[in-house]
């Protein structure tokens, strides 16, 4: 075996290694996440998480679950914040943007929605929206961290 294909080859799995190693699941503030006690919805959004996440059952019956909440509630947290991380896990970058605007425009103070909605714009190729949308926070919230680290990689 050549040495070349043989460097290739490691570095092939040192790759694979790294990428299996990444979180599967977008980053949760759970403080931003709050729901009251006993509401049904919240504890539909709940049934409908517990099946994604435990791969115990249909994933598209979860989803189908989470629409309804937002058919009953169309401003539903919980329900666009999964709907918007779903969209994110599975590359429906379009649909991450949409939740993830609504849910920065219900609960403007909340940095994880913009961050999310400036990462989506930017798989979906849209760097000057993704720029401005992070520069409108800032200029709102300045000790915004996590989105002023994101705005200066760009």
């Amino acid at each position: 075996m050549k040495k070349s294909t043989l460097i290739a080859f490691f570095g092939a799995v040192v790759i694979a290694l790294v990428l299996w190693q990444l979180p599967r699941t977008p980053h949760q503030d759970v403080e931003a996440i709050t729901s009251e006690e006993g509401n049904p919805l919240d504890a539909k959004v709940d049934e409908a998480v517990a099946i994604i996440q435990n791969g115990e059952g249909a994933p598209m019956q979860a989803i189908g679950m989470l629409l309804e909440v937002l058919r009953e509630d169309p401003n539903h947290e919980k329900a666009l914040l999964w709907l918007g991380n779903f969209s994110m896990m599975s590359g429906q970058w379009e649909k991450a943007v949409d939740r993830f605007h609504q849910l920065s425009q219900l609960h403007p103070e909340n940095e994880l929605y913009t961050l999310n909605k400036v990462q989506a714009l930017m798989q979906v190729g849209d760097t000057t929206a993704a720029l401005t949308s992070a520069n409108n926070y800032l200029n709102t919230y300045p000790d915004a961290n996590r989105v002023k680290d994101f705005a200066e990689g760009l």
